[in-house]
């Protein structure tokens, strides 16, 4: 755990997430929760340790299932999106089995602890500015979208500490299996001209990083974008999109992810955005 500003601690050794947690007054906000249920309880004993209260709120920043699935270890109410509370609501009781099954596919030994366990729903959602006052201290939610709909991210202006959630991600390629990559790039972009001081920037998976970090994932969008334009402008067929796997792998060659699992992931990420450019009528 990293203290990175004054009661801003973060956690980007967990297998999936990065987490984050706001020390108040009153309890801790817990940002994101552990994608496994092992390391979600060691989170949770973890901010028992920074302050005798409970937490007291829990952020999820989407509604990807290594996000949401362990929310419940931290027993505390959830705020997220109002499209994330939706996909909570829509689970009714449990979690869907291939949410689970991907899980323990990216990590067989963990994922032998995934069970169907409860949903937890959403106490508090919004859709495009939240602030959030505990303990004398400002948090501000912001609609991020383009990783998923749900997605967003937290301000913390008194430490100018900026969580960005999966529109920005280090050391692995961003996934663009649900995205909209035309709003990922604005949502990018307004990142990249925050009106405030930003003196540290979490990304949802990876290291902190800094403004070249966004750049660089705009760069991997814009490029993916351009590859598939052209694809299609030229007639090719749609089942060679999967041929531009090996560039997009190429840009990450220090990814630690399992390189089945991964090259999955990048093929949802083709043939969403070529869905996308062929619905948006770009070429």
């Amino acid at each position: 755990m990293q203290e990175i500003a004054e009661n801003v601690f973060i956690e980007t050794e967990y297998e999936g997430v990065n987490v984050g947690a706001v020390r108040t007054r009153r309890g801790i906000v817990a940002i994101d929760v552990p994608s496994y249920p092992r390391q979600a309880r060691d989170w949770a004993m973890r901010l028992h340790t920074l302050t005798p209260r409970s937490v007291a709120y829990t952020i999820l920043t989407d509604y990807h299932g290594d996000r949401i699935i362990n929310a419940r270890w931290l027993n505390a109410p959830v705020i997220a999106h109002e499209a994330t509370a939706e996909k909570l609501r829509s689970y009714d009781k449990r979690y869907p089995q291939p949410l689970l099954e991907s899980l323990a596919h990216r990590n067989p030994d963990h994922g032998r602890e995934l069970s169907q366990s409860p949903v937890e729903h959403a106490s508090l959602s919004f859709t495009g500015l939240m602030q959030l006052w505990k303990g004398g201290l400002e948090i501000q939610l912001f609609a991020a979208p383009g990783p998923t709909l749900g997605s967003i991210g937290v301000y913390l202006p008194e430490s100018g500490v900026l969580f960005t959630g999966d529109a920005v991600v280090t050391n692995m390629p961003p996934m663009l299996g649900e995205a909209n990559t035309a709003v990922w790039l604005q949502t990018i972009h307004h990142m990249q001209h925050w009106p405030d001081p930003v003196y540290h920037i979490v990304p949802g998976r990876g290291e902190p990083c800094t403004l070249d970090e966004l750049t660089a994932v705009a760069s991997y969008i814009h490029t993916m974008r351009q590859r598939l334009e052209e694809h299609i402008a030229a007639q090719k067929p749609r089942e060679e999109i999967y041929s531009y796997l090996v560039e997009f792998l190429n840009q990450y060659p220090g990814c630690t992810l399992p390189a089945d699992w991964l090259k999955r992931q990048l093929k949802y990420s083709l043939d969403r955005v070529y869905d996308e450019i062929q619905l948006n009528g770009l070429i």
